[in-house]
């Protein structure tokens, strides 16, 4: 009966446990405009965002984006985040349960009389059993508010590695288009090549004829070594893009080069991008989700600290046998137990739990200051896409009309020297503004499919479906 008297204050407890001290949650909308600069509003959400590679219709950067959500290191790392605040959160929830421990020994011991005035020694046996429990009652709140935050904490690890996911995409589309645009670059440096050296032998095989002059060969030799000497440099960065892609998506350099080592078209977009609204596509992108994860993370830590003020209890308890011989373990005198609460009350720490609630109000304050830098960082970075790819469009339509009127030039030139009606130098002014012109096509090719995976990754897509590869 006498084990029942502490049992009595349960009941109370529990109610009081009710309570808990600091701040709740509350999520707010983000600010966004209702559309973006020069661009109506839209209500259709692309369907293609999650995959958006897939718009380019080019399997091997579709084998590269598979290759790098399974295999890309940073991703990795994330993932391994992930498991922690999961392990991190399993803990926290641990302490709402009380533990339960189990211990046996059983000891022999010689023992000096001399102490007491007697000879000789005295031999004993003492053989123990027993399983101790302990729980410390959640009174303020202060264990449910660390596992509010450890959860906060595990989404945001969660948001994180999609975030990782979304960049490191990008960044595996963005060197794959480049890689194919230095392709395409040295192929213009090649024919521009091969049509200088052309140049050099008609201009040479006019001179020998009397219909030409010396300085005309002259200078088509320097023309032709400068074409000559624009093609390491532009295949250095080609292997430099191939290496990165290598590094980005876990493959060999060299099964990587073999991969791409056969030239193929800069990939296009197929189709435009029609953004939504800017509040769904902020409300998308993981980077401003994880942020406001933070935030609600930091606010449980004020409660967490704010109950580390208020008294502690908690109960301990033991049940177990003790004898001094192993037949008479199991009789009912050899039963021990004990159960008791322990309050712990704090009274002058020199303002130290005091400042820890300030201390984690400040790193609330901190967290919402960083999401809401996530927000304006995430609308310029888009507003900054829209109009890059938009005028990039009429860059690149430009250039098409520039490059084939350079063309259309050169042949003119060209037919007109022949025929001794014009300067060998037009010829070269038009040859060496084609050669530019062209170079500056395939660049703005290449710029054309950046922005538009750079617009991909501002609306906060890609780690939808590739998110599933890479699911710890």
């Amino acid at each position: 009966m006498k084990i029942a008297t502490p049992l009595l204050l349960l009941p109370i407890v529990m109610v009081l446990t009710g309570c808990v001290v600091g701040p709740d949650y509350h999520p707010t909308s983000v600010p966004a405009p209702a559309a973006w600069t020069d661009r109506p509003v839209s209500t259709t959400t692309p369907s293609d965002l999650a995959s958006w590679w897939r718009q380019f219709h080019d399997p091997i950067l579709d084998r590269l984006i598979g290759q790098a959500a399974s295999a890309n290191t940073d991703v990795a790392q994330n993932i391994a985040k992930l498991r922690q605040a999961r392990a991190s959160l399993v803990q926290e929830k641990a302490g709402l349960y009380p533990t339960l421990d189990s211990s046996a020994s059983g000891t022999r011991a010689r023992q000096s009389l001399a102490d007491i005035g007697g000879a000789g020694t005295i031999t004993s046996n003492t053989y123990k059993a027993s399983f101790d429990t302990s729980f410390e009652l959640d009174i303020f709140g202060g264990q449910r508010r660390s596992i509010e935050s450890a959860d906060a904490s595990r989404e945001a690890a969660a948001e994180d590695l999609n975030d990782t996911v979304r960049t490191v995409l990008g960044d595996v589309a963005r060197y794959y288009v480049e890689a194919r645009g230095y392709q395409a670059r040295i192929a213009v440096a090649k024919d521009t090549l091969a049509l200088r050296t052309d140049t050099l032998h008609l201009t040479r095989a006019k001179a020998q004829g009397g219909t030409g002059t010396g300085l005309d060969a002259v200078q088509a030799q320097a023309e032709m070594e400068s074409a000559a000497a624009t093609i390491p440099p532009l295949e250095y960065s080609f292997r430099e893009s191939v290496n990165r892609l290598a590094v980005l998506t876990g493959m060999p350099p060299q099964v990587m080069l073999d991969l791409l080592r056969a030239p193929k078209p800069i990939p296009r977009l197929a189709g435009t991008i029609e953004p939504d609204p800017p509040v769904a596509a902020l409300a998308r992108r993981p980077d401003i989700r994880a942020a406001e994860r933070r935030v609600a993370s930091a606010t449980a830590d004020i409660g967490v600290a704010q109950a580390d003020r208020f008294p502690a209890i908690s109960l301990a308890g033991s049940l177990g046998l003790n004898s001094s011989r192993i037949r008479s373990f199991a009789n009912a005198s050899s039963n021990v137990w004990s159960l008791g609460p322990t309050v712990n009350l704090p009274i002058f720490d020199a303002g130290k739990r005091a400042a820890k609630v300030d201390e984690k109000i400040a790193d609330r304050d901190e967290k919402i200051a960083v999401w809401q830098a996530a927000v304006r960082n995430a609308l310029e970075e888009t507003e900054n896409a829209l109009i890059a790819l938009d005028r990039e469009q009429a860059h690149n339509i430009a250039l098409r009309r520039t490059v084939d009127a350079y063309a259309e030039a050169l042949k003119v030139s060209e037919v007109q020297y022949q025929a001794g009606l014009d300067t060998f130098l037009n010829v070269l002014d038009a040859g060496r503004s084609l050669a530019n012109q062209r170079d500056d096509l395939a660049a703005s090719d290449v710029q054309l499919a950046v922005d538009a995976i750079a617009l991909y990754k501002a609306l906060g897509g890609g780690w939808q479906d590739a998110g599933r590869l890479v699911e710890p």
